[in-house]
């Protein structure tokens, strides 16, 4: 089951939309259009509906945003005729334009088959990269957002997992907190030093064996963390 955010441009019930695009494998869920940024990171994808064709500017101005914040599939309901406008959001990165005139059915398709692809893209990345032996102590599985101590997957959030899959690919070298914020959260903001320590501590209760003797996670006095494997 995928999530995917639907945002509206303008005050049309929406409700309409989102349920003619629901389906066993999409879960089609209303996002405020000024909250769509900040809640980018629960979806798989996110729909703009564009309404109307003078929506165009704001329209550009939420892909621009979201593409910052995250690397998230985007698709534009527009009209038929507004192909300058359909040229426009692809070259700021939207991933595809449904016309207005789509049956549900189409898109639905259009979308899982998209999402799909990259689920199996990744999979086979990580079968790739990981080195698979049968005492392998530590592998990072990127499409269920979990990492495998030791033959055991261990779930993880997306920002527990962003932040050990950044100290991975800095294994061995002590990493700020303002590093690793940057990579994890990707925006400017306050009490950097407390998320970044909050997030280790999670994450050391859900993979350390004793959470006050961490073995992978290492604290660098006046630096920040490290990763041992």
């Amino acid at each position: 089951m995928y999530n995917i955010g639907f945002v509206l441009a303008g005050n049309t019930d929406e409700q309409k939309y989102i349920d003619s695009l629901k389906s066993i494998q999409l879960d089609v869920h209303p996002v405020n259009k000024d909250e769509a940024a900040e809640t980018i990171g629960n979806y798989d994808g996110i729909i703009i509906n564009e309404q109307q064709a003078q929506n165009i500017g704001m329209i550009c101005e939420l892909i621009i945003l979201l593409k910052k914040k995250q690397d998230t599939f985007i698709w534009v309901i527009s009209e038929r005729e507004n192909k300058m406008n359909h040229i426009v959001y692809l070259q700021l990165g939207a991933d595809g334009i449904i016309d207005n005139e789509c049956a549900p059915e189409e898109c639905q398709l259009m979308i899982t088959n998209a999402l799909n692809r990259y689920k199996n893209v990744h999979q086979v990345n990580v079968k790739r990269t990981e080195k698979v032996s049968n005492d392998c102590q530590f592998q990072l599985r990127p499409c269920n957002f979990s990492v495998i101590l030791n033959g055991i997957e261990i779930n993880l959030t997306k920002l527990e997992f962003k932040t050990i899959e950044f100290l991975q690919t800095q294994q061995g070298v002590a990493v700020s907190y303002e590093e690793i914020y940057k990579n994890v959260w990707e925006n400017d903001g306050n009490d950097k030093q407390y998320r970044v320590s909050n997030l280790i501590f999670h994450l050391r209760q859900k993979i350390e064996k004793d959470a006050a003797h961490p073995e992978y996670i290492k604290t660098v006095r006046s630096k920040g963390y490290k990763l041992s494997m």
